[in-house]
Parts: structure tokens; C-alpha cells; sequence
């Protein structure tokens, strides 16, 4: 991944849906930089992480793991048909968004999913799409028990001026702000 805010993303989504640890590979930027940081929110201290730089390096994150590919191929399934086996640790692979997945990484997957596209567009952000496939893991692997939703934990908000629970708390870091040039308020 090029972007370095993805990532921010990545580390983010992974603290959210429960992911034991995030490998980030090849050229992809890692901590510590201001730019995974300022959309991780502190996900960074939160989430385990190492750099696999190398393609071998991966063998020993994919060995005895179940190896799911979030890719759009021609093998690939929907996420309906994904069936992951019990008892099973389950890696996420998400690539590079213009180039995609290697044909030695599709070769060794288990399973190659992709997600449905209903609109216009092909494709949905890596960040985003990786999201969606981490959700839809997570819920095969445990369900979803009440206390797992964040509306009914009793959590304090996570900084002040962050928007929670539908209030924001405190006042933003900059102050108030005046709306742009052109900008709408309703």
C-alpha cells in the first residue's frame, strides 16, 4: 500500500474488529509517521504490527493459517460463499489497489474473496474494502455479542472534540471554525 493514511486506516479497523496483529509488507510505510498516525488515533499503541519487507517474509505469517485474499479475480467467491474451518487462524491479504494480488500469493491462497460492486464504480479504496473483508472474518470466526457493540459499553469518549455516541465532547483543538465559502449548513 502507497498511502499512508490507508494504513492509518488499517490499524484503525484492525483494533476495531479484533485483529490479534497487522503485517504490513513490501513497500508499504510503517510507524512511527504523522500521516498513519493522524487517522489511526492512537490505534497504532493498540494493535500489534511488524514489517514482513520481503515476500518470504510472509511464508511464516501465512504457515498454518487459513489464507484468504481480498481480491477481484475470476477463482474469486462472494462473501456469502465464504466458509472459513473451525479451529482455523485466519490471515487477510489485501494488495496494492492498482496492480493487485501476485500470482504466487493467489497460487497459495485458500480462498480469494471479492466484494460485490452494485454501482457504477469497480472498486472500493483498499482501506475501505479490507474494512468490509475484516467484518465479515470476524463474524464468521465469533459472532457478535451484545457487548461487543460500542453503544452499549459504558466507555468514556475517546478524546475530547471527538464526535461520540452522537455528542461531541469538548471543544475541537482549533476552536470553533467558520464555515467555508459556499459551504451549506443545515
Amino acid at each position: 500500500m502507497r498511502s499512508l493514511a490507508n494504513v492509518g486506516a488499517l490499524f484503525r479497523t484492525c483494533d476495531a474488529a479484533g485483529a490479534s496483529e497487522l503485517v504490513l509488507s513490501g513497500i508499504t510505510g510503517t510507524p512511527p509517521d504523522r500521516r498513519i498516525d493522524k487517522v489511526a488515533l492512537d490505534a497504532v499503541e493498540m494493535v500489534p504490527w511488524r514489517h514482513a519487507p520481503d515476500p518470504a517474509d510472509l511464508d511464516a505469517v501465512f504457515e498454518g493459517r487459513y489464507v484468504v485474499v481480498l481480491e477481484q479475480h475470476a477463482t474469486a467467491i462472494a462473501p456469502a460463499d465464504l466458509r472459513i474451518p473451525a479451529g482455523r487462524d485466519v490471515v487477510l491479504v489485501a494488495c496494492e489497489e492498482l496492480f493487485g494480488a501476485h500470482d504466487a500469493l493467489l497460487a497459495r491462497a485458500d480462498a480469494v474473496l471479492e466484494l460485490p460492486m452494485r454501482g457504477r464504480k469497480d472498486s472500493l479504496n483498499v482501506a475501505m474494502a479490507t474494512g468490509i473483508a475484516m467484518y465479515l472474518v470476524a463474524d464468521q470466526l465469533w459472532g457478535t455479542a451484545e457487548g461487543d457493540m460500542a453503544s452499549r459499553q459504558d466507555r468514556p469518549p475517546v478524546r475530547e472534540g471527538v464526535l461520540t455516541r452522537g455528542v461531541t465532547v469538548g471543544e475541537t483543538p482549533a476552536g470553533p471554525r467558520e464555515p467555508k465559502l459556499g459551504t451549506r449548513l443545515s
